[in-house]
């Protein structure tokens, strides 16, 4: 039986906390404090929102001490360490600008944006006023991701050969993912198994993709096909339309790897020994962090980060971001999906 290395997990204790303002005051803002003020002693002061009254309900909603109108205003405050920035895609450039360009450091809720160039501008930005600048791409950030990476660098995987995974969710009753400058399905949910693909073979070689597309003509479904430079394959179906267990697996010349479902949140991981229903071995994620609390273990890291003087994440850098961006934008054009 393989021996499972052990997990490394952020800790709250391993650094100071911050002082946070948030910038939008939806779902995901709201799933983001949960998790904070439930694991963590991260400082919530402010947020702000455009949308009248959003920022005032969230407030009280979280016991936060301030709220805005105005996210100039809030970032004006020489008391705010760090801005989560959980807006609309279409709007990340511009709203990180202002934080950025007042000195904030800032976690960037995933896509970063719809464009790559806007990407690139963030993180230009973000490097010259010497702040650290995070794609909020939190499953890179789980345990179970971290065996993964010990497993890959000790060589018990061997060659990697395929990537297979899914992001099958009947969304299609979710506005913003049909609505120009929401997100996309193919970004706002294929990101997810394009920055896993990533993570075991780093950019593709060669892209192909087919389609449907909603009447609007944004993407609904989509099925991907990757190779890379060495002769490996991934690929991956994500579908707006429809529902399947999120499921991932990673095969290697020495050892296949799968992941509870879904698997872009805290789950289990499972070593599978070579040959016909060959020798299993798993690590259970019993942390009782479930689902989209787990975003909890990015803002550890993201504190850590800011302490020891970073720029970008080790675990997810910038241009790990932009390429997988670039490979989203890529397979949306490849099957005619409308970004604006």
């Amino acid at each position: 039986m393989h021996q499972l290395p052990q997990p490394h997990i952020f800790h709250d204790s391993e650094s100071r906390p911050l002082r946070w303002g948030i910038f939008g005051a939806g779902w995901i803002s709201d799933a983001m404090v949960k998790t904070a003020k439930k694991n963590s002693h991260q400082d919530f002061v402010a947020v702000a929102s455009r949308t009248p009254n959003k920022a005032e309900v969230f407030a009280h909603k979280w016991n936060l001490p301030s709220f805005y109108t105005s996210y100039e205003e809030l970032v004006n405050r020489d008391d705010i360490d760090a801005i989560y920035i959980g807006t609309l895609p279409s709007d990340r450039l511009e709203v990180a600008l202002i934080a950025i360009n007042a000195g904030k450091h800032v976690l960037i809720e995933k896509p970063i944006t719809m464009d790559l160039a806007a990407a690139e501008e963030i993180y230009r930005a973000s490097k010259a006023k010497k702040v650290l600048a995070v794609e909020a791409m939190w499953t890179r950030f789980l345990p179970q991701m971290d065996i993964a990476r010990q497993l890959l660098s000790n060589g018990d995987l061997g060659e990697i050969e395929l990537v297979i995974s899914n992001f099958c969710q009947a969304n299609l009753e979710v506005p913003r993912l049909f609505t120009p400058g929401g997100g996309n399905p193919i970004i706002d949910m294929g990101i997810y198994p394009i920055a896993f693909s990533q993570q075991f073979l780093g950019e593709p070689e060669e892209i192909h993709a087919f389609g449907q597309l909603h009447q609007n003509q944004i993407d609904e479904e989509t099925h991907a096909f990757m190779r890379y430079s060495n002769g490996a394959r991934s690929n991956f179906v994500l579908s707006a339309r429809t529902g399947l267990p999120h499921w991932a697996g990673v095969s290697g010349t020495k050892g296949a790897l799968t992941f509870g479902t879904p698997f872009f949140t805290p789950t289990s991981i499972t070593f599978h020994e070579p040959g016909f229903n060959g020798t299993q071995t798993s690590w259970i994620d019993n942390l009782d962090i479930p689902e989209h609390e787990g975003l909890i273990h990015q803002v550890h890291a993201f504190a850590q980060y800011v302490e020891q003087g970073f720029f970008e994440a080790p675990l997810y850098t910038h241009e790990e971001s932009l390429s997988n961006i670039k490979t989203a934008i890529t397979i949306g054009e490849l099957i005619g999906t409308s970004f604006k």
